[in-house]
């Protein structure tokens, strides 16, 4: 009956342990694991002729490297989408002018826009989009402050995951070690 309990509530602990390890692993990379799907805001706004344009980064701030601009265009009186319009970008960083970006389709939601731009140095990063479409066409400057990476993240998954397959290869000497003595002091039959 001890050995029954004993292998119970080893059973549960590791269940416990591999649910806590998951639930901190999807927590320190919770901004790449749901980034596209819903993670993102359209956190600046501004006129652009006769538009409204909302728009929103991945990662929001930006860092240096990689970022996918989103890009949202309303009509500003009713609120509705704009469809098909044609969209490019202008980058300026402290270094100078950027490569130029053409915003297509969001791969998500087709009624957004989506650019990927490099943005290899830090510092003060300014945007211009212009906007053409059935209404017209107009343009508006975005600006962002973009900032070098933080290695802490990146640490505490390295940390995070370190101890769950540390706990996780305790827990299974230990269910192992105790498997096996119970097969070698088992009943006999007769």
């Amino acid at each position: 009956m001890l050995r029954v309990q004993g292998a119970a509530c080893l059973k549960y602990a590791l269940t416990f342990t591999v649910l806590v390890a998951v639930a901190a692993v999807g927590l320190a990379t919770a901004d790449w694991v749901s980034a596209h799907g819903s993670g993102f805001q359209l956190t600046k706004r501004a006129q652009a002729g006769p538009y409204e344009l909302l728009l929103g980064t991945i990662p929001d701030p930006p860092i240096v490297g990689e970022a996918v601009l989103i890009l949202q265009v309303a009509d500003p009186d009713t609120g509705v989408r704009v469809p098909n319009a044609v969209i490019k970008a202008a980058p300026a960083g402290p270094e100078g002018p950027g490569v130029p970006l053409a915003f297509g389709p969001d791969s998500y939601d087709p009624t957004l826009y989506e650019a990927r731009a490099v943005l290899e140095n830090d510092g003060p990063w300014e945007v211009t989009i212009t906007v053409t479409g059935e209404d017209g066409s107009g343009s508006a400057l975005f600006t962002y402050d973009v900032k070098r990476a933080s290695p802490i993240a990146g640490i505490i998954t390295l940390a995070t995951l370190l101890a769950f397959v540390t706990i996780l290869g305790l827990s299974m000497r230990a269910f192992l070690k105790q498997r096996a003595s119970g097969q070698g002091g088992g009943r006999r039959r007769g």
